[in-house]
């Protein structure tokens, strides 16, 4: 049952700045959840698309140090809780640079193989795994135990990502080492797949630092 003076509070005065801070982080995790999904579907080559949604996810980000910057004590730390918001926007960035990145590189990079879709899967799964510990801020008190289980279901992904491009590094280097070889090809391709792990570093960087929270809470 919720604490009876708090739900009075908030028909009076609305919902508390804890509250709509959670509620927004909540709605900057779907967009990278929805952003990470058309991405996969189009393969990162909705150039359009996938700005739309950064600038959707911007604008969520900018309410988000508002409330912060107007607020004198809050449920978690306000740096730690600005670094939060500002590490998922960093993935939504790095699918806008994904996709910047291969229309660049067009005929070079004109889809993406299976290595490059599996890292894109790898993103896709990593982010509904993070929407829902960012879910987990709205209760009333984080359970370290349960925090730390999802966590370190991320992490490992992130370690198959970081596993998965480095097999793909000596792929591309027996690709292209033959005389002749097309050097802008290699660029593309080397630095696609770099900008595909920071995503998933990036993704992880969020759960490590729910993650933190939670220590701090316990």
């Amino acid at each position: 049952m919720g604490n009876p003076i708090r739900g009075v509070f908030a028909s009076l005065f609305g919902p508390s700045r804890n509250e709509r801070f959670a509620a927004m982080l909540a709605d900057l995790a779907e967009t990278a959840v929805k952003c990470a999904e058309h991405c996969r579907a189009t393969q990162a080559g909705d150039v359009t698309g996938i700005i739309d949604y950064e600038h959707k996810a911007d604008a969520i980000v900018d309410e988000i140090h508002e409330l912060l910057d107007n607020s004198f004590i809050m449920r978690f730390d306000i740096p730690d809780s600005m670094r939060l918001a500002d590490d998922l926007d960093d993935v939504i960035d790095g699918m806008r640079k994904v996709a910047l990145h291969i229309d660049a590189y067009r005929g070079h990079v004109d889809k993406l193989n299976s290595e490059a879709l599996e890292l894109v899967d790898i993103s896709v799964d990593m982010l509904k795994h993070v929407r829902t510990l960012i879910g987990m801020l709205a209760a009333p008190r984080l359970v370290l135990s349960k925090v730390r289980e999802v966590a370190t279901l991320i992490d490992g992904m992130e370690a198959k990502a970081d596993k998965l491009v480095s097999g793909y590094e000596r792929t591309l280097v027996e690709r292209f080492s033959a005389p002749g070889s097309n050097a802008l090809g290699f660029i593309a391709w080397h630095q696609l797949f770099h900008l595909l792990e920071q995503m998933t570093d990036d993704a992880n960087h969020c759960a490590k630092m729910i993650l933190s929270l939670a220590r701090k809470e316990a």
